[in-house]
């Protein structure tokens, strides 16, 4: 775990998923919140959409999940972020917000080639090194990342395609304090 002074980044890596659903659940948006944050949501993710990005919601529209394919992000059976890789993070940096805004979930996803341990220490490696990158790019941002190995497929990995479309990275923006103040 890195923790560093309150106008830099907080990130900490996890080797496995656990404490994924409770990060990605909370804090929990109060009942006169949930309208504003639920439309600020939309209206972010048809942002992001519009720039290129594959987008998805989830908690009933106040999480925003941008998804990206690994290979997008890294060479074949690579850990370090390629020039276009840091291009394409680059260019989401302005839609996490200011610190404290968004509290940010990176998950690493695998397809199902290789053993269950292989796999889950591969998106880690990978989903940490999206959120090390990001850190260095921001500052003051929370940032934790999650191994989810292939768990939660998108699709059959019963193709060469569907492999490649379930092996990608998710980049999680959760309301923060700051998009719960702005809420009130």
């Amino acid at each position: 775990m890195v923790v560093l002074s309150a106008m830099q980044t907080f990130a900490m890596s996890r080797n496995d998923n656990s404490g994924y659903d409770e990060y990605t659940t909370t804090p929990a948006v109060e009942e006169n919140a949930q309208e504003y944050v639920r439309n600020y949501q939309l209206s972010r993710a048809k942002s992001i959409a519009k720039a290129g990005y594959n987008v998805e919601m989830m908690r009933h529209r106040e999480v925003v999940i941008v998804i990206i394919p690994t290979a997008k992000l890294f060479a074949p059976s690579s850990t370090e972020i390629t020039g276009k890789g840091a291009r394409l993070l680059r260019e989401i940096i302005p839609y996490m917000g200011e610190p404290g805004f968004y509290r940010i979930a990176i998950a690493g996803y695998a397809d199902n080639t290789g053993s269950p341990s292989y796999c889950l220490k591969r998106s880690g490696e990978q989903a940490a090194a999206v959120a090390q990158w990001l850190g260095k790019e921001t500052s003051g941002m929370e940032i934790m990342d999650f191994a989810m190995g292939s768990e939660s497929p998108l699709l059959p990995n019963n193709t060469v395609a569907n492999r490649a479309a379930n092996r990608r990275i998710e980049i999680l923006l959760i309301p923060g304090e700051g998009l719960l103040e702005q809420a009130q």
